[in-house]
């Protein structure tokens, strides 16, 4: 039987701190092993310099990085410096609370219909393609389950697409990944800005079909995460689906999962990192694989919703 993925780094603990007075709006860090890690300033500034310092501040504990942040001046008498010295003592003093390792995006708004997207991979044509359909499909709400850019040089505009139409968008791995500067060098960069918006991008989205409901995420990803908890909302989905059953592809553990389905959030669970269209009903529960958006010779996405009491998942096929 495939064991269940369980982690807990309790020695972690990542924190965002909300500015006043300076460019960037949020300042992103890690408190690991009692250093400072992946520090982040997110949502304006001097991209060069932020990074220089985020660089020359890694793996130093809390209190050498405060002796460096004194009497620095920059405008509206703070400065990025001073913003940072305050969300340091406040992680060190409880009054800046830790937050999860993954984010939680609420949609609480019911809906009859949603067109589910998966694996965009940079490609804005499929994107294009699959919004005017669903368009004409009339679906209440479009949802991209995560790996939105890949290996194309289109990332900047499919970004600027999905923020223009306020699409719901989560993160998956090649986000995170592009969010953390690791890009190839032939690809056309990915402004500052649009990686801030990719930093902080939902893992998971919990929504609901009607009266069900429902929660999404990319894949295993979210399990590598520093600080990830078996504790935190819709892990034990997370755990089933990447961990137990193998992305539903080990049907002989279902028993067990059926044992565990009591205890969770959802009704329904939408993954998409194995980038097939698949469909199981476990337990009373409803579980959805998202494929690939591109499927060679258009664009393929996905129309779920509620048939007698439970989820529908119908693969649709854009126009040629």
């Amino acid at each position: 039987m495939t064991s269940v993925t369980m982690k807990n780094k309790i020695d972690t603990k990542q924190y965002i701190h909300q500015t006043c007075g300076v460019c960037p709006t949020e300042i992103h860090f890690k408190i690991k092993d009692e250093k400072i890690n992946d520090l982040r300033f997110v949502g304006g500034g001097c991209p060069g310099n932020a990074e220089l310092v985020s660089r020359l501040l890694e793996d130093k504990p809390p209190a050498e990085v405060l002796s460096y942040l004194k009497k620095i001046d920059c405008r509206n008498g703070t400065s990025c410096a001073a913003e940072l010295a305050r969300a340091v003592r406040a992680a060190q003093n409880g009054t800046l609370v830790a937050v999860d390792s993954f984010k939680v995006l609420e949609d609480g708004i019911p809906k009859r219909s949603i067109a589910l997207i998966g694996n965009l991979a940079g490609s804005s044509a499929n994107l294009q393609s699959i919004l005017e359909h669903a368009r004409d499909c009339s679906v209440d709400a479009v949802v991209c389950l995560g790996n939105l850019t890949g290996q194309s040089p289109d990332n900047r505009d499919l970004i600027k697409i999905i923020r223009r139409q306020k699409m719901l968008a989560l993160s998956g791995e090649t986000d995170w990944m592009a969010a953390r500067n690791h890009e190839r060098s032939d690809l056309p960069r990915i402004e500052p800005q649009l990686k801030d918006w990719l930093l902080q991008l939902p893992r998971v989205l919990s929504f609901r079909l009607n009266a069900r409901k429902g929660m999404a995420f990319f894949g295993d990803y979210i399990q590598s995460l520093d600080g990830y908890s078996d504790f935190q909302p819709f892990a034990l989905e997370i755990n089933m689906v990447c961990g137990l059953t193998d992305f539903m592809r080990d049907e002989t553990v279902f028993p067990a999962l059926e044992a565990m389905i009591p205890q969770f959030e959802a009704d329904i669970v939408l993954f998409s990192q194995v980038k097939t269209w698949g469909a199981w009903h476990v337990g009373g529960k409803d579980f959805f694989s998202v494929g690939a958006a591109g499927n060679g010779s258009g664009a393929t996405w996905g129309l779920l919703q509620e048939n007698n009491g439970r989820a529908d998942l119908k693969v649709m096929e854009t126009p040629s």
